[in-house]
């Protein structure tokens, strides 16, 4: 399911890829109308996030790929001022490892920079 965060680290990415925690389980990537953001969470868990900041609404799929693997939540609509997110449950050997955030959308795939601890 995914549903808007209460507040995201992704509201700040530096031109470096990292939020305000500063951390490497932490990336975004700043594009033209939003962020999109990665997060690795102890316990095996993987968030992916876009907040959108303008422009006008578009469908979108939320994913990561890990160890080679892409896989990708069902699509949704976001529109200007909307934040979607979408978590994963991942085996407990895959915490720590090089990971990238992605989101889909009709014109091609936008990726975080890698997570990782």
């Amino acid at each position: 399911m995914i549903t808007a965060p209460a507040a995201s680290a992704a509201a700040y990415c530096s031109h470096s890829g990292y939020t305000a925690t500063n951390e490497p389980m932490e990336r975004c990537s700043s594009l033209s109308n939003g962020v999109l953001y990665n997060k690795q969470i102890s316990g095996a868990k993987v968030f992916t996030t876009y907040s959108k900041t303008g422009g006008s609404a578009v469908k979108v799929r939320l994913g990561y790929s890990l160890g080679g693997s892409t896989h990708y939540a069902a699509a949704v609509k976001i529109g200007s001022g909307e934040t979607k997110k979408k978590s994963w449950g991942l085996s407990s050997g895959s915490f720590c490892k090089s990971m990238t955030g992605l989101m889909k959308y009709n014109g091609g795939t936008y990726q975080t920079p890698t997570t990782h601890c």
